[in-house]
């Protein structure tokens, strides 16, 4: 909404159009303060470059945060620069407001944006510092484990390295180890037969040796069998040799009944039956050892297993190792950490992406609050209308000159409700958002310091650990084995093949230290200190100035739109003039009922103290406290009220607190015949 200009008067109605009539020569005086009719070019010229420059200012505000392309921000920057030429040219709306940004940024929006510009700090100060510091301790951590992993690599490849080698050359001599099984096969094929074999008995009739139970009784069954077959067998060779002899005698002998009596000894065969006294010994006193077919057993086992084909293979196991902090020790943990690490990196920089975003939102919420507060200007009469302008003051002059009712100099009850634009003191109704400025400031404040606490303790600690954890490794080791296996059987070659691989000897010595590993943390410079308590304190300034800068604002509202002022300050003043006319009505309703409702714990904290000899003297009417010198009780019985002596002289010395409701006071007259209002 834009107000159109009105012609001046002869006498200036603001503070600072009596300040440029005096410094600036007329000509630009006629140009800043008079009718827009006149200069319509050089305005429209002026205002275009108010326009450009503003948008200039504005365009690095907003866009020097957000990535754009080189050729995009240029096309953007004369887009925006055109569009804030054009307002500037033909909008006095767009003039204040950009006028309006500079006491906004010293106000609370401005507080807002350095709020932001300290936690931009805060995050690329001690928070990042944070994080690099344990990003470096948690490298160093890693830096320490590889080492570890390395030394126990080497000392486990030290404890190994002998058996791989002694598995390996059996790997290599397995077919040496073949053909001795095979030889060990074919000369046991012997004494298997020997001892398996059905030969050297007769099978008839020696069903005990096919229904033995163990190779034990197999065993002595057939031994048994073989004494009695070799007795039978001497038998009968003893009685074919009589046999023979007799045949030969009487081949030799050739007289008839001669040789039958002298080859008569050929004929006692029946003495080879001596023999048969060995069967009672083969059964009695066996030559078996009562363990001999157990022992058989187990010998033709492993010979059986020994002739099975032989092949050796190297089989190794990896087993699976659980994960620390998520890394897998067995990699290389530096790596796999800074892998972590850096995707960490990735959300910090978009974290801190969005607070530069923050930064530029902010400063269009301060462009916002200027349009905000120039657009309730024009519309809400009641808006920011509490100040005793300059114009103000001629309207009470020009009323005191003509005899009328004027309101200068006010009574201290309603010095509540209007403000003096000149006064360096801060004004109650300003004074709470000076409170809460303040209170966000040390909030943030706060927050600061234990950030920056946090990191100073970090930083002495991991620099007490890069001080004191320098270790040195030393890994040494000497392994000599030596076995010496003599003789030339097969069970001396089968040992030299497999315990004679143990002849193996190595040395090891590895020297080495954490330096490299050490965690080397950063400290915060003083440009970072600056960065951060620079804001904070421009923010504790912005506190107190944003009274006056608030002030201010009306002060350039009013420059641009000098018609809306004029009718807001006779508004305000019209107002206060019903307000006066009415004061003694309004005070004797507020005391009465006041004193009726009274707070029953402010009256008992008052008694106390009045017993402890500490009195509290309270105005009734304006709510402040007063010394006890200018305290002014009133003197009727049972009334307690108490009044201050400028509040005391504006209700004409009448207490209307205890005042009797029928009778008539002094009256303001109801009706003033010059009071106007002005929209």
């Amino acid at each position: 909404m834009e107000c159109v200009r009105e012609t001046r008067c002869k006498t200036p109605h603001s503070t600072l159009e009596q300040v440029c009539k005096r410094i600036l020569p007329p000509g630009v005086h006629r140009f800043l303060f008079g009718p827009l009719s006149e200069f319509p070019v050089v305005r429209r010229l002026t205002g275009a470059v108010f326009g450009a420059l503003s948008g200039v200012g504005l365009f690095f505000g907003l866009m020097h945060n957000i990535a754009m392309t080189p050729v995009q921000r240029v096309v953007v920057g004369c887009v925006f620069v055109g569009l804030c030429s054009l307002g500037g040219m033909f909008s006095s709306l767009f003039r204040c407001s950009v006028l309006l940004m500079f006491p906004s940024m010293i106000g609370s929006q401005g507080r807002t944006f350095l709020m932001v510009y300290v936690l931009h700090g805060v995050y690329q100060g001690p928070i990042a510092n944070i994080q690099h510091n344990v990003q470096d301790v948690a490298s160093s951590m890693g830096c320490n484990i590889d080492l570890q992993i390395t030394h126990s690599k080497v000392m486990w490849r030290m404890l190994t390295e002998p058996y791989v080698q002694v598995v390996q050359e059996i790997v290599n001599d397995s077919e040496e180890f073949q053909k001795e099984s095979q030889n060990v096969t074919k000369k046991f094929q012997k004494i298997r037969d020997e001892v398996m074999g059905r030969y050297g008995y007769d099978s008839l009739g020696k069903e005990s040796v096919h229904t033995a139970n163990s190779t034990q009784e197999e065993y002595v069954a057939k031994t048994r069998a073989r004494c009695d077959y070799v007795v039978q067998q001497g038998i009968s060779r003893c009685q074919d040799w009589f046999s023979i002899k007799w045949e030969e005698c009487m081949n030799t002998i050739q007289a008839p009944l001669i040789n039958n009596f002298l080859c008569i000894p050929m004929q006692f065969h029946f003495l080879c039956d001596i023999m048969r006294v060995m069967t009672t010994w083969c059964t009695e006193k066996i030559p078996v050892e009562g363990n001999f077919g157990q022992t058989f057993d187990k010998l033709n086992d492993s010979i059986n297993r020994l002739a099975e084909h032989f092949t050796t293979n190297v089989v190794l196991q990896n087993l699976e190792q659980q994960s620390v902090f998520g890394v897998n020790v067995l990699q290389n943990f530096s790596k796999e950490l800074s892998r972590v690490f850096q995707e960490k990196t990735v959300i910090a920089e978009k974290i801190a992406g969005v607070i530069n975003f923050l930064l530029s939102f902010t400063f269009i919420t301060v462009f916002t609050s200027a349009f905000g507060y120039v657009r309730q200007f024009c519309r809400d009469i009641h808006f920011d209308n509490v100040y005793i302008t300059t114009y103000f003051r001629q309207i009470d002059v020009r009323r005191m000159r003509a005899g009328k009712r004027h309101l200068l100099p006010l009574k201290k009850a309603e010095q509540e409700s209007l403000i003096n634009p000149w006064s360096l003191s801060i004004h109650p109704s300003e004074l709470m958002p000076v409170i809460v400025g303040f209170l966000q400031v040390a909030s943030l404040a706060l927050f600061v310091c234990v950030l920056l606490a946090v990191d100073g303790i970090l930083y002495n600690i991991f620099d007490l650990i890069q001080r004191h954890t320098f270790t040195t490794y030393s890994v040494t080791s000497v392994h000599h084995a030596d076995i010496v296996i003599g003789g030339d059987s097969m069970l001396a070659r089968l040992l030299r093949k497999t315990i004679g691989a143990f002849n193996t000897s190595s040395n090891l010595d590895v020297q080495s230290s954490n330096l490299h590993c050490l965690p080397q943390p950063h400290a915060l410079n003083e440009s970072n200190y600056l960065w951060i308590f620079i804001p904070l304190l421009l923010m504790c300034l912005m506190c107190c100035l944003q009274v006056y800068t608030n002030r201010l604002r009306r002060v350039i509202t009013a420059f641009y739109f000098p018609k809306r002022e004029k009718k807001r300050i006779l508004f305000l003043y019209n107002l206060q003039i019903q307000k006066r006319i009415s004061f003694i009505n309004r005070q004797r309703h507020r005391l009465r009922n006041q004193k009726q409702k009274f707070i029953t714990v402010l009256l008992v904290l008052l008694a106390l103290l009045k017993r402890v000899g500490c009195r509290l003297y309270w105005c009734w009417v304006c709510d402040r406290f007063v010394r006890q010198n200018q305290a002014v009780e009133c003197s009727s019985v049972g009334c307690t009220v108490i009044y201050c002596q400028q509040c005391w002289t504006d209700l004409d010395n009448i207490c209307y607190a205890c005042f009797p409701h029928n009778q008539c006071g002094p009256q303001d007259n109801d009706s003033d015949s010059d009071v106007y209002y002005g929209y």
